[in-house]
């Protein structure tokens, strides 16, 4: 499937997620992992498939 096929349906997406996000059905999943230091192991972790979702670095507090 192409997204690309289907952007004039873009705005009817647009509608229901945003009633999705606000009532809290709509959620993400991702890695993250804490400290610039640990960036190359995240890294290497993308490359083995390691993550789940976006793999995140949290730089701060």
């Amino acid at each position: 499937m192409l997204v690309s096929s289907h952007f004039h349906r873009f705005p009817e997406w647009i509608e229901r997620a945003s009633g999705w996000l606000r009532d809290g059905s709509l959620r993400t999943a991702g890695t993250v992992v804490d400290g610039l230091e640990e960036a190359p192991a995240a890294l290497l972790g993308v490359l083995r498939g390691a993550n789940t979702g976006k793999m995140l670095v949290r730089l701060g507090t």
